[in-house]
């Protein structure tokens, strides 16, 4: 039977990799981003799948927006829900504390971490009509406490946050097997050209393993191998 999967930032990059991947392979995607017009290659797979596509307008940082999807989807079972949406406002710089913005600071909180918890509140009830639901939260190494070092304070800070996020709900809610799993470093507009891995591949390991987890694997930390990763 055909899953229902919400992806949030599904206009690019990995989010737009799952929206390719999962319809590919015959389920429905409720693909969120925050300028829907303008991702034309998210409109492109809607003229592909009509009737298993739905485009979203959505910003994570903007509670309006998840009231109105609220109202809409209020009837509608999600099986997998995929916290993409993130930035990185350093860009890679390897710049230290004295050089870090606040307003960036302040967004990457906004975006990568409260975020994924208006998410989590607003279709929590869809994910309770689902037999398995499923929270994925995308983190990433930079969120490890283990592999800390002395820049890119905002995504670090973000990332751990959201870490947080995806142990306390899984303590909450046995119900939903709730994860944090990194994709590795990826060939996106985000990740850079230097990365390791095509967004292609990351995507099949990581839906791999989402179709794969149990309620024991949930509130951990994984990668793209499903090796657990250190907090």
């Amino acid at each position: 039977m055909p899953a229902t999967i919400l992806i949030t930032g599904a206009n690019r990059g990995i989010g737009l990799g799952f929206a390719q991947a999962y319809l590919q392979r015959g389920d429905r995607v409720i693909a969120t981003c925050r300028k829907p017009k303008l991702a034309t290659e998210l409109q492109s797979l809607g003229e592909k799948y009509p009737t298993r596509l739905h485009i979203e307008q959505l910003d994570v940082t903007q509670p309006e927006d998840f009231a109105r999807l609220k109202l809409k989807y209020s009837a509608y079972p999600i099986d997998v829900l995929i916290n993409n949406a993130g930035i990185f406002p350093e860009e890679h710089d390897r710049k230290g504390v004295a050089h870090t913005n606040y307003q960036r600071l302040m967004a990457a909180f906004a975006t990568n971490a409260a975020g994924p918890l208006l998410a989590i509140q607003t279709f929590e009830p869809n994910l309770l009509q689902s037999s398995v639901p499923k929270i994925i939260n995308m983190a990433s190494q930079l969120g490890s406490l283990e592999h800390a070092n002395g820049f890119a304070y905002s995504y670090r800070m973000s990332k751990v946050a959201l870490n947080m996020l995806t142990r306390s709900f899984a303590a909450e809610n046995d119900r939903i097997i709730t994860v944090s799993l990194r994709p590795g470093w990826v060939q996106t507009p985000m990740g850079g050209g230097q990365a390791q891995i095509s967004v292609a591949d990351s995507v099949e390991k990581m839906i791999t393993i989402i179709d794969n987890l149990t309620r024991e694997d949930s509130g951990t930390f994984l990668d793209n191998e499903k090796h657990h990763c250190r907090w």
